[in-house]
């Protein structure tokens, strides 16, 4: 049985100087997708010229942001799609999420979110270091009580009728929705699946939204709150972390070694996404 494309979406000005790589990593996939560009009303016909391969669909204009783009580019797109997930115009997705997108489609029940290990890299496309994952998704409550993010938003992907039941991303918040939309999957019962492989990069470059710490964190901690109500017991919370930063050891010895002794906020320039890797 023939399985619909993946809906992958990219909202963006189309001004950023990094969307022509972003667009050829899509294009380097080897599963059937449906690249959809949000863009302001203005530029839909420009870009359609300059990505003929895309869907460009107009966003949901400045003040509705990235996320509002999103929503326009769901709420346009025909329903004839299989798994959902967004690429911002400076981040990457890499060949080995097709091997996973395999892997994930021949077991006999797949899990309906999916998410695996993202790298950072910088403006040159050089490689700056691992971002730490959590490996089993049961620690996610305790991890986010504990102010650690267990998953990245890039290569992560969501099956079609769990996006339907979660809805729209909540557009009260402005830097992490993300956030708000995976937790909502995870608080509805949907189970996760982590896969060791390198599926996106993350590019770290000046002007990020995330930059706006103190804005992030206040999201952060209400979303974490309405999702995850529940104090998460003293214990686990510490057990959690402490099994998190030993398997993420090789990570943090790889940062140590190729910068020195500064904090991974410090190596983010200050963006998050959704929580700060620590």
């Amino acid at each position: 049985m023939k399985t619909a494309p993946i809906l992958i979406v990219t909202p963006t000005l189309a001004d950023s100087p990094f969307l022509d790589a972003t667009v050829q990593s899509v294009l380097r996939q080897e599963f059937a997708f449906l690249h959809v560009l949000s863009v302001p009303q203005a530029k839909v016909d420009a870009v359609q010229r300059r990505y003929p391969h895309a869907t460009v669909v107009p966003d949901a204009g400045r003040t509705g942001g990235i996320y509002g783009a999103l929503n326009a580019a769901l709420d346009a797109v025909p329903s004839d799609w299989s798994w959902f997930t967004y690429l911002n115009d400076d981040d990457l997705l890499t060949p080995a999420l097709s091997a996973v997108v395999r892997q994930h489609l021949a077991r006999s029940r797949p899990e309906p979110v999916v998410y695996g290990e993202v790298g950072l890299i910088d403006e040159a496309g050089g490689v700056v270091a691992g971002i730490t994952i959590e490996r089993s998704p049961a620690w996610i409550p305790a991890l986010l009580q504990s102010g650690i993010s267990p998953l990245m938003q890039q290569g992560t992907l969501f099956e079609h009728s769990l996006v339907d039941r979660i809805g729209r991303f909540d557009l009260r918040y402005k830097l992490c929705a993300d956030l708000d939309f995976w937790l909502r999957c995870y608080a509805a019962g949907a189970q996760f699946r982590r896969y060791p492989e390198r599926v996106a990069q993350f590019r770290l470059r000046s002007g990020q939204l995330s930059s706006n710490t103190q804005r992030t964190q206040a999201e952060q901690d209400e979303i974490v709150a309405r999702h995850l109500p529940a104090p998460i017991p003293a214990w686990r919370r510490s057990l959690g972390v402490a099994r998190f930063r030993l398997y993420n050891l090789p990570k943090y010895l790889s940062r140590l070694r190729r910068h020195g002794l500064r904090r991974s906020y410090a190596i983010l320039g200050g963006r998050s996404n959704p929580l700060p890797v620590h």
